[in-house]
């Protein structure tokens, strides 16, 4: 998995999305549907998908969707480059829980609000 930096802007906050400069040779090579983790410029870390590879008049970049914000632990388990803890299972049960409530965000996102009339 890759560790990729990025600088969010509250629009792309707000619409779980960010942008990634291809051209930028500190940038690995990505498909769509990866699984990366993402470090804004606060130091959060967040869980991200590579959605598509995009030329355009601002230049090559990826669009990568915003996914839940990891604790630090996490995101590093992830990149692998913390030691496994004798308590692995739970800590996996814990990804897979993180991974969860990102789909139900996303899920939610989708869902149209609806009106109450009286």
């Amino acid at each position: 998995m890759e560790l990729l930096d990025v600088t969010l802007t509250p629009l792309q906050r707000r619409n779980r999305a960010a942008f990634v400069d291809r051209s930028d040779p500190a940038t690995p090579a990505l498909i769509p549907g990866q699984k990366v983790v993402l470090r804004d410029e606060t130091g959060e870390y967040f869980a991200g998908t590579v959605v598509d590879e995009q030329d355009d008049t601002v230049g090559a970049r990826y669009l990568v969707h915003l996914g839940v914000r990891l604790p630090e632990e996490f995101a590093l388990r992830r990149l692998g480059h913390q030691r496994p803890s004798p308590d692995e299972e739970r800590l996996d049960e814990m990804q897979a829980v993180l991974d969860l409530l990102g789909e139900a965000r996303e899920s939610l996102g989708r869902v149209p609000s609806q009106r109450f009339t009286s």
